[in-house]
């Protein structure tokens, strides 16, 4: 699947909010309304940045055909990369991924941040993978339907973020 998430503002802007622990954590905030959710490793340096946050789903919010194989509260980790900045062509690269634990797929994919008409954007292309046969196509297609509602969330959360002036 691919996603582009649009911002009102620079690309070095968003780069300097998605690298920045203040913006992790008051996004934990927002999630922790509706799961707990925290930061659990924060690293920046001349490499690029990583970021790993653990999110819980208890098992009685999760859909039926997911709790036909999660048998306990879903447990997600999610990591994020974020390469340097290339300031000479005013972008950025990374990765991202989702784990559950004894989970039966894998959820991966690669951003890129670059300069649009009215600010910038951000290209999310996702594959998600279950293999359980006959149910691993639908949970595929019910993942990948919340994973877009998460990254509207997020592009929503981010425009709110500037808007107070960060």
């Amino acid at each position: 699947m691919d996603y582009t998430l649009a911002f009102d503002a620079p690309p070095e802007t968003i780069y300097g909010h998605f690298t920045s622990a203040q913006y992790w954590d008051a996004l934990m905030g927002v999630y922790r309304r509706f799961t707990p959710s925290d930061v659990t490793r924060f690293h920046s340096d001349e490499h690029g940045t990583d970021i790993e946050f653990v999110q819980v789903i208890p098992r009685s919010e999760l859909p039926t055909i997911a709790r036909k194989v999660i048998p306990a509260d879903m447990v997600i980790t999610r990591t994020q990369h974020f390469d340097p900045f290339d300031r000479t062509h005013r972008r950025a690269e990374g990765t991202y991924a989702a784990s559950i634990p004894r989970g039966p797929g894998r959820f991966s994919g690669t951003y890129t941040l670059t300069e649009a008409d009215t600010g910038s954007q951000l290209l999310l292309a996702s594959v998600c993978k279950v293999w359980i046969p006959l149910l691993g196509g639908p949970l595929e297609d019910l993942m990948l339907h919340h994973v877009k509602g998460l990254f509207d969330a997020e592009e929503e959360f981010t425009a709110h973020w500037l808007a107070r002036d960060h």
